[in-house]
């Protein structure tokens, strides 16, 4: 399994999930990741959600350089951006 499936594997372990009855759907979100909410109409359908939002978050953050080492995720950069 690569890292970064890894971490958002293990992120989702620690998903919350409740049922909103004035849309009467689940939510979800996963603690200190802002904006990484999902709602459906199953806990299944929000947590597949999760996952394709939070990977999205990992990709952007890593292209703008953002650093992870407290999640244990490395960046690297591209070689053609690389100014010597």
């Amino acid at each position: 399994m690569l890292k970064t499936q890894q971490f958002i594997e293990n992120k989702l372990l620690s998903a919350e999930y409740k049922f909103d009855e004035s849309v009467k759907e689940w939510v979800g979100w996963i603690e200190n990741f802002p904006g990484i909410y999902a709602q459906g109409k199953t806990i299944e359908l929000v947590r597949n959600e999760l996952a394709e939002t939070l990977e999205e978050y990992l990709f952007i953050s890593i292209q703008e350089g953002k650093e992870f080492q407290r999640f244990g995720i490395k960046s690297y950069v591209h070689a053609k951006n690389h100014k010597p």
